[in-house]
């Protein structure tokens, strides 16, 4: 009989995670000129670029790229803020996808902006996801804001349907570049087990760092040294970037009231959260809900 070593049955276990977990949304099926043409944009969500016309600089993290339209790649980039700056004659494809909130905890690793020329397998989805019937019919500020839309069922899976196809492809050709969206993976079966219960548990539950850490034996101290070498945060650092991440997409839907969005966030004053919000984020919620190109 033949026994799988250690690392490699962590490996098979991370590969096998529940990825049922995963809800991908599109929010944005655009094609025009950039919603926001220079400036930091503090993109929420998976974003795909493809100029038509023009050209573009854009850097993220440590990593920048410029590209054009004689040379039609695509622009990958990861949730987070972006220096950007297109040409005045820039006309571009933007298309947003939410991929919800994981709960076996999934995250992006890598390069933080790529840009990639896609295959013939990706063009055509990128070209049907445009010009299928439901986004064909909407005007350019109904693309902008998908998600506000009320969809019959088989329009919503018609949608959905290229949704999945284009992220299929376009997460293929992240993953080339090194740019991985995927469960960490993490040795220590507490941490692992720690981890795993913080993805899952609902936004609007608190939770406490000692009775965390009394779930796998150990004292908050010791649980936040284990997360440390393993993940290079503690799980009240986890916490609060899921909270964050939620705040987030929450104010990219302007029928949600900022007050509920703080209150689903246990924040019993409008201007706590305020607060909160921006000191993480570098501006306050009603400007980020403002700002041009926020998705």
């Amino acid at each position: 009989m033949c026994i799988m070593p250690n690392t490699a049955r962590q490996e098979a276990k991370q590969a096998t995670a529940d990825w049922q977990a995963l809800h991908p949304l599109l929010e944005r099926c655009y094609v025009g000129p950039p919603a926001g043409r220079s400036g930091n944009f503090p993109g929420a969500i998976f974003t795909l670029c493809k100029l038509l016309r023009g050209s573009v600089e854009m850097k993220k993290g440590n990593h920048s790229i410029q590209a054009d339209a004689n040379n039609p790649a695509w622009i990958l980039t990861t949730p987070g803020t972006r220096w950007q700056h297109f040409s005045d004659d820039s006309e571009i494809v933007s298309i947003h996808i939410a991929l919800g909130n994981p709960q076996n905890g999934a995250e992006w690793s890598g390069p933080q902006i790529i840009s990639v020329k896609p295959d013939s397998a990706g063009e055509k989805a990128l070209a049907e996801l445009v010009n299928c019937p439901v986004i064909k019919q909407l005007s350019p500020g109904q693309r902008l804001e998908l998600q506000a839309l009320k969809l019959s069922i088989p329009d919503y899976l018609e949608l959905q349907k290229h949704t999945l196809e284009i992220l299929k492809q376009s997460l293929l050709l992240a993953e080339r570049a090194g740019m991985r969206y995927q469960v960490p993976s993490i040795q220590d079966p507490r941490v692992n087990a720690s981890y795993r219960y913080l993805a899952a548990l609902d936004i609007r539950e608190s939770f406490d760092r000692g009775e965390l850490a009394a779930r796998e034996g150990l004292t908050a101290g010791q649980l936040d040294r284990l997360w440390r070498s393993e993940l290079g945060q503690t799980p009240n650092h986890y916490r609060d970037r899921q909270r964050l991440t939620y705040a987030c997409r929450q104010l990219r839907r302007p029928e949600i009231p900022i007050k509920v969005i703080a209150a689903d966030l246990g924040f019993r004053h409008l201007s706590q959260f305020s607060n909160w919000f921006s000191t993480r984020h570098g501006e306050s919620p009603r400007s980020y809900r403002k700002r041009p190109g926020t998705n």
